[in-house]
């Protein structure tokens, strides 16, 4: 029934003048009506059993009614605009997404329908609303935290528009790393090609794989929070999901380490409640591990230290029960799990002939080439770096860490020793292969969200300990659950960075301004070059694909970049070239714009300069 109350909003959005105003009142009205009859008509089912739905109607009727004037008449709320987390200007989409959640108390029934569609009849399994419940919470806060999806304007962050280009470029038959250049995992890539087929000229597509992403890692934690807590657990979900993506280290959303999440969420699980059972795996989870390590080894192999101490507490449990023969069994269906992903990946590169160029760019040059950017060769650089490393954690990440060393403490002293050499040892093996080498981006410490539902289950135990009563099932799990979501997404919006983000329309973004300009030119087939920098968007937003291997540059030294670059400036390969804080002096190109940026990107105030192809100088 929530889509009742949809409509009418999306109608409000949608179409800002009373005819819609007035079609939507009277859509509320029957939805209102509609809810009533059938509470009245239908006996309650055990879950979400909510009795207001008139308070429900009324108040999602109030709400919409607040946020079209907001629209309609911007001068009742001017001083809304100074407000940093809620800003005015977009404040309808905030309310909209509000007013979903705020029908979800009227709409009882939801969890029943999609429970229906996704296990089949409904036979009162819990199992069946618990995912039911984790998806709505993985769209509902993905919809919110993550600047692909379309609550907002757009997603500035440069990592994500170079892969969508690469990932648009596939589709076109170009190939990774030969035709265009790229750092990242090949199948990184193709799953941007994947959001390219859902929307080209946006990172919409990415926010659906974002929502897929996050559903199966709240679905793998709370499997592990069950083990300790029963259902009781599934409070504790939004909260999971609050911590880690409301961190400064999820960034602007669509990064390797989002996507890694459930991977080693579910290599957790299942050896958690295996080893919680003094048994190893079985076959067929042995190989699942093996294909889930494969493709973290093709998305961003830095991580893979987490699956070597994932088989080394293995191997110690093994050892102790006399069992080495199994474990060797188990390394071997691992092995075969990573030849899946591997075989597809070589074979495309093989049969496209760019395997050597897969190697050299994925392998060699991220090894022995990224490194040189940092500083990995004083003395003590080593520990230096993982000292940094701990301090990029708490800085990037600060409710996970917290959490994650509450777990830790907790699987210690609570847990028998297995589960904690589990947790310990995965812990630090992944923590020194990502941070030895020097490199300390904001979004490194995203990963470490697998570990959060531990610090969750400790939190839970000690609570329950001093305040003498199951503080989990004190009162009905449908009202614990709904509190939990609401008041989650109500922290999203005052801890979620990217909400300041809602201040900004597409107009106010030089992405958007230069996409006009180049439509409005005329070109054919225009093309781009983000001179110097990354890509910055523009790309996307004009659909543009690229001519050249290097249509961007990229933290390496690599003199390949600069070179190939340059010489385009001199030959006029491109139709348009982009600078972000820098001017170029080509006698084929001329200034056509000059974008001062609203917004700041860090603590840089951004300034574009677009430059366009003097006529006739390609022929120069």
């Amino acid at each position: 029934m929530i889509f009742l109350f949809l409509l009418p909003h999306l109608i409000l959005i949608s179409g800002p003048d009373w005819i819609s105003a007035a079609v939507a009142f009277i859509l509320y009205l029957g939805a209102g009506a509609a809810v009533v009859y059938y509470h009245k008509s239908h006996a309650p089912k055990p879950f979400f059993q909510f009795q207001y739905p008139i308070i429900t109607a009324f108040s999602t009727l109030l709400l919409g009614v607040l946020f079209y004037l907001r629209w309609q008449h911007s001068f009742l709320f001017h001083n809304w605009e100074s407000l940093p987390l809620m800003p005015g200007k977009r404040i309808c989409g905030a309310a909209g997404a509000g007013l979903c959640v705020l029908a979800l108390f009227g709409t009882d029934w939801l969890v029943t329908i999609l429970a229906s569609i996704i296990n089949g009849n409904n036979d009162g399994s819990d199992s069946r609303y618990e995912s039911a419940f984790i998806g709505l919470t993985a769209a509902v806060m993905m919809t919110l935290a993550s600047k692909c999806s379309p609550f907002y304007a757009f997603n500035d962050w440069v990592d994500p528009h170079t892969m969508f280009t690469v990932g648009k470029s596939v589709l076109h038959g170009l190939l990774p790393y030969r035709d265009v250049y790229e750092q990242k995992g090949p199948l990184l890539l193709l799953l941007h090609s994947a959001g390219a087929l859902i929307s080209y000229d946006s990172l919409t597509g990415m926010w659906v794989l974002e929502i897929i992403s996050c559903f199966f890692f709240l679905f793998f934690s709370f499997k592990i929070m069950r083990m300790r807590h029963g259902s009781s657990a599934l409070p504790l979900v939004p909260v999971l999901a609050l911590i880690v993506y409301t961190a400064i280290s999820f960034d602007q959303g669509d990064s390797a380490e989002e996507f890694c999440l459930p991977l080693i969420t579910y290599a957790l699980w299942t050896a958690y409640h295996r080893l919680k059972k003094n048994m190893l795996p079985r076959r067929g989870e042995w190989i699942l591990i093996g294909v889930t390590s494969g493709c973290m080894l093709w998305m961003k192999y830095s991580m893979l230290g987490f699956y070597l101490g994932w088989i080394l507490s293995l191997y110690l449990f093994a050892r102790e029960k006399d069992m080495r023969l199994e474990i060797l069994k188990g390394i071997g269906f691992i092995a075969v799990g990573v030849m899946i992903p591997t075989i597809l990946i070589v074979a495309w590169f093989a049969i496209a002939g760019g395997l050597e160029d897969l190697f050299t760019v994925y392998f060699y040059q991220n090894i022995f080439l990224y490194p040189k950017t940092a500083d990995l060769y004083g003395r003590f650089a080593v520990f230096q770096n993982l000292f940094s490393g701990f301090l990029n954690m708490l800085v990037f990440s600060t409710s996970s860490v917290i959490s994650l060393i509450i777990g830790l403490i907790w699987c210690k002293s609570e847990e028998n020793k297995h589960l904690s050499r589990l947790v310990i040892l995965t812990f630090l093996m992944m923590y020194l292969l990502i941070y030895f080498s020097g490199r300390f981006y904001s979004y490194y410490p995203q990963i470490f969200g697998a570990f959060v539902p531990f610090g969750l289950i400790a939190i839970a135990d000690i609570y329950e300990r001093n305040v003498r009563i199951h503080w989990l099932q004190r009162y009905d799990l449908n009202l614990n659950i709904s509190i939990s979501l609401v008041l989650c997404v109500l922290g999203m919006f005052f801890f979620a960075g990217n909400m300041r983000s809602l201040a900004f329309e597409k107009e106010d973004y030089p992405q958007y301004q230069a996409r006009d300009y180049i439509r409005a030119a005329g070109i054919e087939n225009p093309t781009l070059m983000n001179y110097n920098f990354l890509d910055m968007g523009v790309t996307t937003t004009a659909g543009l694909l690229p001519n050249q291997r290097f249509f961007c540059s990229f933290n390496l030294p690599l003199k390949d970049i600069a070179e190939e670059q340059n010489a385009c400036l001199e030959t006029g390969c491109v139709d348009y070239v982009l600078t972000f804080l820098q001017t170029i002096d080509s006698p084929n190109y001329e200034l056509a714009e000059k974008f001062d940026a609203t917004y700041s990107f860090g603590p840089i105030q951004p300034t574009y300069n677009l430059y366009k192809r003097i006529e006739d100088s390609s022929e120069k």
